[in-house]
Parts: C-alpha cells; sequence; structure tokens
C-alpha cells in the first residue's frame, strides 16, 4: 500500500482507524507486550508518552509527544487520591501511565521492557506517588 507521504506498507499489516473511536485506552491496550523503546512511537517499540499519544490520536485527541507536554496540556487535573477510572492519566517525573480501570494501569515502561497492565498500587509503591492526575 501506498503511504500518502511517500513510501509504501506492507497492506496486510494496516487498519482503517474508525474516527468515531470513543475508546481511545483499547487501542493502547492493542500495545500490549509490545517492546519499550525510548523515543518509540510504533509497534516495534514504544515508550510512555508514545502510547498515550499513538493511542489518543485513534479517539481523534491531538496530544504533544513528551510526557511533560502531555501533563501541562491534556484534561483537566485531579486530586491524585482521587478515585481513578479508565482513561485518566497518572504522571510521574518523566513518566505518563494510562488507568485501565479504577485499579490497573498500562504504561510502556523500561521495568517490564514492554507495554505492560499492571496493579496501580504495585506502580505506585515501585515508583512513588504521583506528581500529577488527569482526567480527559
Amino acid at each position: 500500500a501506498r503511504v500518502s507521504g511517500g513510501g509504501f506498507a506492507i497492506a496486510e499489516h494496516l487498519a482503517t482507524i474508525d474516527s468515531a473511536v470513543t475508546d481511545w485506552v483499547a487501542s493502547a491496550e492493542l500495545f500490549l507486550r509490545v517492546p519499550y523503546l525510548w523515543g518509540g512511537r510504533d509497534s516495534l517499540g514504544l515508550d510512555c508518552s508514545g502510547l498515550v499519544q499513538t493511542s489518543l490520536e485513534t479517539g481523534g485527541i491531538v496530544a504533544l509527544r513528551n510526557a511533560d507536554m502531555q501533563e501541562a496540556t491534556l484534561g483537566r487535573a485531579i486530586p491524585t487520591d482521587s478515585a481513578l477510572k479508565r482513561g485518566d492519566l497518572i504522571f510521574w517525573d518523566g513518566h505518563v501511565a494510562i488507568m485501565r480501570n479504577a485499579s490497573e494501569m498500562l504504561h510502556a515502561n523500561a521495568f517490564h521492557m514492554m507495554t505492560a497492565i499492571e496493579p496501580y498500587h504495585d506502580a505506585r509503591e515501585r515508583i512513588g506517588p504521583p506528581r500529577t492526575t488527569r482526567r480527559l
């Protein structure tokens, strides 16, 4: 298949993105077990902010590339001790994760060296308290 910016891709590897996707977290879940790659933004490897940016795009939400930029521009801040829900973003210094539900988060990370689902409580114990929590 010809790519609009030039070049080609294997047609069987492509899928259309429905502009009406409302559950962008489901898009993020498609990246489970994809290797962690700092600066990566595709199925060959991605980092935490690349996962967020790419997934949000499927829901028609524009997000900047880096976690600190995403923290400053996405959604609205909620107290870090709020009851969390699917799609909330959790920010630490240099890291962002997506809440999958009230107790599990999804993130591309160097601890697992891949995109993984992890209990939020476990990650908070290992990483420390989040700096910011944001709701879209």
